[in-house]
């Protein structure tokens, strides 16, 4: 009798393994590589970039929100109330686009022996310089990105924060100017 419910155990036991693998498979992690995919909230609290994956394997970000979208009273009287534009431009052909929605990262890929993101360009919109750019993961919450002229020695790097939350109207302003909520108890990481 005991060796019966032994075989039988087995059975139920193969039959549930057999039901939980697919489960399993599907919640293992995506490739490494698009561990930087997702909704970053810049060091400085004042952007989120949203990082995809093009259909050719690199890695662009674009700008889907912005504390402020449109510029103040203290950017002058002819600026007052319009929507933020890429006015640094070194094109002048581009100073008037729209910074939300603009891609700022482009042409990464993944460095899988280096377990970091390399060979792309990141765009600042404050002085309308190109950097090459590389990216690394520090947790699958934070990223480090370092901008650089040349090589590496010659930039600078700061540390952006995977955002728990996407608000459906990210691409504007949250209410009351508050920033979109980061991953873990809302603090930001500084810039290093």
């Amino acid at each position: 009798m005991f060796r019966i419910i032994l075989r039988r155990g087995r059975g139920f036991l193969a039959c549930c393994l057999m039901l939980l693998i697919p489960s399993i498979v599907r919640a293992a992690p995506a490739e490494p590589a698009d561990g930087i995919v997702g909704y970053w909230l810049v060091a400085t609290a004042d952007a989120a970039i949203r990082i995809e994956r093009r259909d050719d394997g690199y890695y662009d970000g674009y700008i889907v929100w912005q504390l402020h979208d449109s510029y103040g009273p203290e950017d002058g009287p002819e600026l007052n109330g319009k929507p933020a534009v890429d006015r640094n431009n070194p094109d002048p052909a581009l100073r008037s686009r729209r910074l939300d929605g603009m891609r700022l990262l482009w042409d990464l890929h993944y460095d899988a022996a280096n377990q970091e993101w390399t060979g792309g360009r990141v765009y600042d919109a404050d002085d309308g310089h190109t950097f090459r750019c590389q990216m690394r993961l520090l947790d699958p919450d934070h990223l480090r990105l370092r901008g650089y002229v040349g090589i590496t020695l010659l930039g600078g790097s700061s540390t952006w924060t995977r955002l728990s939350k996407v608000p459906p109207d990210l691409g504007s302003a949250p209410a009351a100017g508050r920033a979109p909520q980061p991953v873990g108890a809302g603090a930001m990481s500084a810039v290093h």
